[in-house]
This record gives C-alpha cells, sequence and structure tokens, in this order.
C-alpha cells in the first residue's frame, strides 16, 4: 500500500489519468487530492465524476471548489428564490478563475447527479493529518484551519473562516507572513503539504522551465513545507502534473500535453 498526494489538477483529465497509470495506482494504494480537480482545463466534471467513484481516492476542498459551490447557490437561489445579484456566480465564471467549462458541463448533469456532486463538495477534506512511519504530514490546499483536530476536518464541518483560509491563503506573502509574526503554522514538527502558489511563481522549475516540487525543510527558518502545484492552471508548457508517494516522498511527473 502506498500514499500518493497530488493538487492542482485545473481539469486536465487525461494528465491525471496518465498519473494514475505513472504511479501504478492500484485498490491497495490511496491518493488525496489536495484540491482544484476543476476549472481552467475543460475536463473539471468529468474528473470529479470519476473520483467519485473511486473509494481509495479523497479530494479536499481548493479554492475552485469553493467557488464552484457558491456560484452554484448563487445561480439555484436566482432561480427559486428571486435573488438578483450575480456576484458569486460572476467571480467563479470570470477568466480569471476559469469556470465557465465546469459550470456548463454541470449544467448539463441529471438533476440526480447534480445533488451527488453537491454532497460530495460538501463533505471534501479541508485539511487533514497523516502519519506514516514517525512523520506527520499535515494536508490541505493553501493553509491550516485554526480549529483543532485529530484527524481531519471536512468542509461541513469547518466554519467558514477556517474554510477560506485554508483554500485562499498564500503562505508566501510577505505581508500575511508579518501578520502572522513567529507562529505561522500550528506543530513546528509537522510536514506542511500543499498546492495553490504554482511553483513556477517560486522560481522551482527545471532547465526547461517547467514547474517542479518545492521542498523547503527551513521555511521561515523552522517549518518544513512542501508545495506540489506545478502549475497546470497556466496551461502552457510550462505546466506539470506533480504526485508524491508519502512513504519516501518520491516525486512523479505528468508533463501537460499542449
Amino acid at each position: 500500500m502506498s500514499t500518493y498526494v497530488m493538487s492542482d489538477i485545473h481539469g486536465q483529465y487525461d494528465a491525471f489519468m496518465n498519473m494514475l497509470k505513472r504511479i501504478e495506482f492500484s485498490d491497495n494504494d490511496i491518493l488525496y487530492i489536495l484540491g482544484d480537480a476543476i476549472d481552467r482545463g475543460p475536463s473539471g466534471i468529468k474528473i470529479l465524476k470519476t473520483i467519485m467513484k473511486m473509494d481509495n481516492v479523497k479530494l479536499f476542498l481548493g479554492n475552485h471548489e469553493l467557488l464552484m459551490i457558491e456560484g452554484i447557490t448563487n445561480a439555484e437561489e436566482c432561480e427559486t428564490e428571486g435573488r438578483e445579484d450575480t456576484e458569486d456566480l460572476d467571480l467563479w465564471l470570470d477568466e480569471c478563475n476559469g469556470g465557465a467549462q465546469t459550470f456548463a458541463d454541470y449544467n448539463k448533469c441529471s438533476a440526480k447527479k447534480k445533488a451527488e456532486i453537491k454532497i460530495y463538495l460538501d463533505n471534501a477534506i479541508v485539511a487533514k493529518k497523516v502519519k506514516i512511519d514517525n512523520r506527520i504530514y499535515y494536508l490541505s490546499h493553501a493553509y491550516v484551519v485554526s480549529k483543532k483536530f485529530e484527524a481531519q476536518i471536512k468542509f461541513n464541518e469547518a466554519i467558514y473562516k477556517d474554510t477560506y483560509q485554508a483554500v485562499w491563503q498564500n503562505i508566501y506573502d510577505a505581508a500575511f507572513v508579518s501578520k502572522l509574526k513567529d507562529k505561522i503554522f500550528p506543530n513546528k514538527k509537522y510536514t506542511y503539504v500543499s498546492g495553490h502558489i504554482f511553483t513556477q511563481r517560486l522560481d522551482n522549475v527545471d532547465e526547461e522551465g517547467r514547474g517542479l516540487v518545492y521542498k523547503n525543510k527551513n521555511f521561515l527558518g523552522e517549518y518544513r513545507v512542501i508545495n506540489i502545484d506545478c502549475g497546470m492552471a497556466l496551461r502552457n508548457k510550462s505546466s506539470q502534473l506533480a504526485c508524491m508517494r508519502l512513504e519516501d516522498e518520491e516525486i512523479f511527473y505528468e508533463a501537460l500535453d499542449v
């Protein structure tokens, strides 16, 4: 049995399936997808439908899944309750967030499938601790939650403030770091694994400019941080899907076919 983490697939179904083949993913393994499975790429709903059928694949909430939840709620309230503003929907569909194709494909689903997708997203994980041998990995899309928890906390269990910071916060933002001062993360012994900020922004690339997993055992001098978002959102030649096996931290890459 192996434990894998992946993040920020952004609707690239073929790359996702190729990665599962590359790691020889089996029914005995487990995969944690740390959010942003959808949007920008063409096949977000197809990815959701696929992983919903896989009991050993666990989806975390990313900022794009949160945008989807809020956008769909907005659209439904406009239709059924006479809500007039479409601010949440417009934000999701804005080109900068790239939710238009996801929304269009969602609207093609049956009422039953729409309900299943909403329930699935409502049960998405926000943060989780995974123990491998003597090391504890704290998994989330972007940042930690304030609430203490034992093993994991789901979207339908978290307060909105915690969800928002867990899926939106940029831990590399100097203003954020200075505001929190001396305690950025809750435990110096954990390894914090996230995505959200593609590693090209951190100048962590190979000789061909493709994003590489960012590992820093002395982040801000005290914390061990791993970023596995290698820029699928960019949809260009620098984009790679990364997957890490927690047992030995081996990294696997699948370059985006553009």
